[in-house]
């Protein structure tokens, strides 16, 4: 016998076959907001515009708790600097921005454009620009005129619609924390496994600039610390805004969060 809920669910998919892990999603979305059409209608929006697996219970219940609140929504992302690539390249592209890039800034934007369209009210999302933490950054410290020319570039794809900001200039403290050369905590902020990803990953996009094991893991444990002192301040300066998340090594999605793993930042993680 079909439970209550399941024929619920059933009658708002109008017959409509899903997975079963969506299936299941709704559920969860279902008992966390009593059944609120609207949620319920965002999230479905949301699955089909998702790479399916990454968003878990605990971040399904978060952005629940921001839904249910009935306040304007607050969507954002953070953008990497755009660099040369290349074996032994060193720098930022002047030409233009990447294509993860003008990708990151449409997907922002759509996820702002949808979530209205269902009925919800949302601020202007903010596009922050990440001009901390550089690559290679006793070379790229020397290079930060180019640097500006790469975040002229990146302002040219920002639509009228959409807020700017560079993290320096969202959180001006971070400049002292964090700095153009990034910080390496100790004990790290990120368990084993997630950072053993992060590197295994990172060996992928690190070796189009001809990075050994040694300087990969390094910049593994920078990136871990300064993202997760980035996420810090998100967390506690910007608590009930949601990430669009934008670059391509989804495993660094996990590092905001830092040892905060049971209660993580809402974070949804569109399709490319």
């Amino acid at each position: 016998m079909i439970s209550n809920i399941n024929k619920k669910i059933n009658d708002f998919l109008c017959g409509q076959i899903v997975s079963k892990e969506c299936f299941d999603d709704l559920k969860n979305v279902a008992t966390y907001t009593d059944f609120d059409l609207k949620i319920m209608t965002w999230f479905r929006f949301i699955q089909n515009y998702e790479i399916i697996g990454w968003r878990n219970k605990l971040v399904t219940k978060k952005i629940c708790n921001i839904l249910k609140k009935g306040q304007k929504l607050h969507f954002y992302s953070l953008f990497c600097p755009s660099y040369l690539k290349g074996n032994g390249a060193v720098g930022f592209r002047k030409d233009d921005v990447g294509n993860t890039t003008k990708n990151g800034i449409l997907k922002l934007k759509e996820s702002v454009d949808e979530t209205r369209k269902i009925g919800f009210l949302c601020d202007n999302p903010e596009a922050i620009f990440f001009d901390l933490a550089l690559e290679q950054p006793d070379k790229t410290t020397k290079m930060i005129d180019d640097l500006y020319i790469n975040i002229e570039n990146f302002k040219k794809y920002i639509p009228k619609d959409m807020e700017f900001y560079m993290l320096s200039q969202k959180f001006p403290e971070l400049k002292d924390i964090i700095g153009y050369f990034g910080i390496e905590l100790s004990p790290l902020p990120v368990d084993d496994i997630i950072l053993n990803r992060i590197i295994e990953r990172g060996s992928k996009f690190y070796e189009l600039f001809g990075w050994n094991k040694e300087m990969i893991i390094k910049r593994s444990k920078t990136i871990a610390s300064s993202e997760a002192i980035v996420g810090t301040f998100i967390r506690y300066r910007m608590a009930d805004a949601i990430m669009v998340y934008t670059p391509t090594m989804l495993e660094r999605a996990q590092i905001y969060s830092g040892k905060k793993q049971n209660d993580p930042l809402p974070i949804i993680i569109p399709k490319k």
